[in-house]
């Protein structure tokens, strides 16, 4: 790396700490030198998506998240290593969350590892990659299963955001606490009374979460409970108006003790959809169900 990118990379990574931090003065006023280039997208962007977040957090009944200062210099450390080795083959697919120890940049192997290097403590972390507008990304990360877990789990407290001007490569990476949540548990997305929900979805996301399943499916509903629960779950069930069982694919992630419910067809349009879980969480056995409409 250059030393202009050297001071670039420093200037981003002293930002975001800062943001993390919760200061919003100008960095001159906290006794640091102000990089003499205009702010990037990073500066002007972190704090809305980590609002638009939390919004979605809001929504699935959930505290809000917050940025914490380790994983705000792990995201930024691994999207100036992707710029400074773009074009890598291994830079695909999952290949994104990881990282070469001899190519240039390297901060760590894997997303704990690089987590851990920068002081996050928890080895529970996970993290999403996204290309264009980091609000876009967050968007389009909650339109999914797997992507959409890592934002709106309850248990997902601390973040890290970065983007890149040049690339326009993003990362958020999470860190799951395994404290109580306190939050009524399980979260649901879409949540109970939701309108406009969308009728359908193209499937594509890696890994696969329904493989075998003719595309395009119906919206995913997600429900987690807390990662440091023992859950076991018993009924699953997405009813339609009249009280059809519609048929679903329920893949599960154990260790964030969550699961999808994905419908095999298109939803219809402007209709109320009637989700319902049971399962034994600590012991004790909890039922929800909850409805939603999608869009007319």
């Amino acid at each position: 790396m250059t030393l202009r990118g050297r001071l670039e990379r420093a200037a981003i990574l002293t930002f975001v700490a800062l943001l993390a931090s919760g200061s919003t003065a100008p960095l001159a006023a906290q006794g640091v030198d102000a990089p003499e280039s205009p702010p990037s997208a990073l500066q002007l962007g972190a704090s809305s998506a980590l609002e638009r977040i939390n919004a979605y957090r809001a929504g699935a009944g959930v505290s809000p998240a917050i940025a914490h200062p380790a994983l705000m210099r792990a995201a930024a450390g691994h999207v100036a290593y992707y710029d400074l080795n773009r074009g890598d083959a291994s830079l695909v697919g999952m290949g994104l969350h990881e990282q070469r120890a001899d190519a240039p940049g390297f901060t760590g192997a894997s997303m704990e590892a690089r987590a851990r290097a920068a002081g996050y403590a928890s080895s529970a972390v996970t993290e999403n990659a996204g290309f264009g507008s980091i609000d876009g990304a967050i968007d389009w990360h909650m339109s999914t299963v797997n992507h959409r877990l890592p934002l709106i789990h309850p248990s997902a407290l601390d973040v890290g955001l970065a983007a890149s001007d040049a690339s326009g490569f993003n990362i958020i990476q999470v860190g799951l606490r395994r404290d109580p949540a306190g939050v009524t548990l399980p979260s649901v997305y879409p949540p109970d009374g939701a309108g406009g929900v969308p009728t359908s979805w193209d499937g594509a996301e890696a890994p696969n979460p329904a493989p075998g399943i003719p595309r395009p499916l119906g919206y995913p509903v997600t429900v987690a409970f807390h990662v440091g629960q023992r859950v076991e779950w018993r009924n699953v069930e997405l009813r339609n108006a009249a009280g059809d069982a519609l048929d679903v694919s329920t893949p599960r992630n154990e260790w964030m003790r969550a699961l999808a419910i994905i419908p095999h067809r298109p939803l219809e349009a402007g209709q109320s959809y009637m989700a319902s879980v049971e399962a034994v969480a600590d012991g004790r056995v909890i039922s929800r169900t909850w409805t939603f409409t999608t869009a007319g």
